[in-house]
Parts: structure tokens; C-alpha cells; sequence
């Protein structure tokens, strides 16, 4: 990767002219990096007393049902055009892709797209959205922008998939430009996001989930449970809880099933008895819409009018059926305005 290719950060400041250090300022870790040096990241460097991003417009690009990035509630069954980014800001013990979570920029392989190049597979696809997902989208903040910014301004709608431990400015600026957004929460604790991801903070993400529900996009959250990562139907009580009071009952709440991988390849997939707890709890704290995942056929993976009970979208391992569900989003049977987008 030679200079020429590389894009200027935002949201930095130069704090030592004299020795040109600059500090990073868009995630918590509030990076202090000397020439040469990189974010905890990997996506953003020092490069002669300005910061630079290494990882702007590097992709992989794919059409996916948009279920497969744990959104239920946003054009169900649809195809979106995802754009699936490398590094990531935390260290997660159960990452699913840490080859692509954690790479040195020299050894990326996928191709770089500009803004109007992946707008344009987007529109050519004849997909509803566009997804920036997989890794951490948002350490690439500059290109998420100016691709969704353009994906706007040509009809598109845009989803993100995030952890959400980013500081509120660039969050705010990302948010005029999408649609949806999933973040997933890794513990309800302090100790465990440390003991789980090497970093972040339940406290700060809340924070941010909350910018994100007082700003109205569609926000669903998931959470990975597990009773070897302290991820349990406690847990997930402490998580509905607190979504409930401060975020409204409506919000989706997705359970997500261990796939072990990273540092947990010597652990078993999470019991779907576990889940099940969980899932109880979860609704006995008067969620709407709580959903199991990666566990093929469930009943919990269907959605249901909170009012009479109908079943309105199924689920299973090879399709989705919106059954009655308006346009303007409301239950066929009973009327009910639903928390969904469909058209």
C-alpha cells in the first residue's frame, strides 16, 4: 500500500507539534500515536504528523439476505448489497473472522472500492440497501460515510452493523446518513467487555445506543450468550431491563448461539436449554420482540403481533415470510403499529 492510496483521517488532532503527535479521537481508546505509529485498530496511522486511514474503501463485497446480520425488523427478506470491512477496535475471545478483525494493512486482500463504485454494485444489484458489516465497519469511518452519504442521495437505504464503542461526534455525523443499525453488546459489565474484548465499555455503549434510539433509526442490539463468557440468562435480564426502561419495549433483542471459534474453539456451542432461559427472562421484562438466532427452526425466531399474538413474519432455515403485516406497518389482524419497516 504506497502513500498515493491512503486518505486523511477526520476526527484527529495534532497534540505535540514538535514530535508531530497526534491523537486519534474516534473511538474511546483516545489513541496517542507518534510518526509511525498505529491505532489499536490497525486502520489508522501516523503518517508524517498526520493520522491516516489504511483501511479507506478496502471491502469484500457480497448480496446476503439481510437476516444474516441480525436485523429482523427492517425490510425483512430482503437482499442487501453488505460490504464486509477489515479491523476492528476491540479484541473479542469468540470473534468469528479474527483474520480479518485483526490484519496489518500490507496483507489486506480484498479490493478497494470508492463511494460511487460501491453505490454503484448497489444500484446494479437491484438490493434495497446497503450493508457495512462483518469486523468493525466504523474504523473505516470516513468511507462508511461518503458511501452512505452518496447511497442517500441516490435512493438507497443504508443498514450498519457496529459494537458501538465509538465517540458520539462521528456516531452523530454517521447517523444523518442511515437507516438501520444493529450493535452488538458483548457483556453487561465493565470487567466483562475487559475480560471478553481486551476494551470497551457496557456503560459507553449504552450511551450510544441511546443517541442512536433518540435520533429514530431502527435499532435492534444482540447480545451472545454463553455460561463460560459470564453471558447468561441473568444477564440477559440486566440487558432487558435496562432496554426496556430506557429505550422502550419495542426495541428487538436478539440472543445469539456461541459459534466457537477464535479463543473459544475449545468451548461448545451455547445449549439451546440456555437460550431458552435467557429468552424468557428477557421477555419477562416486557420486551416486544426477542428473538433466538443460530438455532435453525426455532419458534423464537418467528415474529409475533405484542398485542394479539399473530404470527407475522416466519422464519426458518431457508426463507422468510412476511405473512400479515401492512406496508405502513401495522398488524393485519388487529391494527397494532409495529416497530418494522417494510416498505
Amino acid at each position: 500500500m504506497t502513500t498515493p492510496l491512503l486518505h486523511e483521517a477526520e476526527y484527529y488532532e495534532i497534540i505535540n507539534d514538535e514530535l508531530h503527535i497526534v491523537q486519534c479521537h474516534l473511538c474511546p481508546h483516545e489513541c496517542e500515536l507518534m510518526i509511525g505509529d498505529k491505532g489499536k485498530c490497525l486502520s489508522r496511522m501516523n503518517i508524517s504528523g498526520k493520522l491516516y486511514s489504511l483501511t479507506y474503501g478496502y471491502a469484500e463485497m457480497k448480496i446476503d439476505l439481510i437476516e444474516k446480520q441480525y436485523v429482523y425488523h427492517f425490510y425483512p427478506n430482503a437482499r442487501v448489497q453488505t460490504f464486509s470491512t477489515y479491523n476492528c477496535n476491540i479484541d473479542c475471545d469468540y470473534c468469528p473472522s479474527p483474520e480479518k478483525a485483526n490484519i496489518e494493512s500490507e496483507k489486506i486482500s480484498g479490493k478497494r472500492f470508492a463511494p460511487d463504485q460501491a453505490v454503484m454494485f448497489g444500484m446494479a444489484s437491484g438490493t434495497k440497501a446497503i450493508c457495512f458489516g462483518e469486523a468493525e465497519p466504523l474504523v473505516s469511518f470516513e468511507w462508511v460515510r461518503d458511501t452512505a452519504k452518496l447511497a442517500k442521495e441516490r435512493g438507497m437505504k443504508v443498514l450498519v452493523r457496529t459494537n458501538g464503542f465509538f465517540n458520539e461526534a462521528p456516531i452523530l455525523e454517521l447517523l444523518d446518513y442511515i437507516d438501520a443499525i444493529t450493535v452488538n453488546i458483548k457483556a453487561t459489565s465493565e470487567e466483562s467487555y475487559l475480560a471478553l474484548c481486551k476494551g470497551g465499555s457496557f456503560e459507553h455503549v449504552k450511551r450510544i445506543v441511546k443517541i442512536i434510539h433518540e435520533k429514530e433509526k431502527l435499532l435492534e442490539l444482540t447480545i451472545l450468550i454463553h455460561e463460560d463468557l459470564n453471558n447468561t440468562e441473568e444477564n440477559a435480564l440486566e440487558l432487558a431491563s435496562w432496554m426496556a426502561s430506557e429505550l422502550g419495549p419495542e426495541v428487538p433483542l436478539h440472543l445469539a448461539r456461541l459459534k466457537p471459534s477464535h479463543r473459544t474453539k475449545h468451548l461448545q456451542p451455547t445449549s439451546k436449554e440456555l437460550l431458552e432461559r435467557a429468552y424468557v427472562s428477557a421477555k419477562d421484562k416486557g420486551l416486544q420482540f426477542v428473538y433466538i438466532d443460530d438455532v435453525l427452526d426455532h419458534e423464537a425466531n418467528h415474529t409475533y403481533c405484542p398485542k394479539c399474538g399473530e404470527l407475522l413474519i416466519q422464519r426458518n432455515s431457508t426463507m422468510t415470510e412476511v405473512r400479515r403485516i401492512s406496508l405502513q406497518g401495522h398488524c393485519n389482524k388487529c391494527q397494532t403499529k409495529l416497530n418494522i419497516v417494510i416498505s
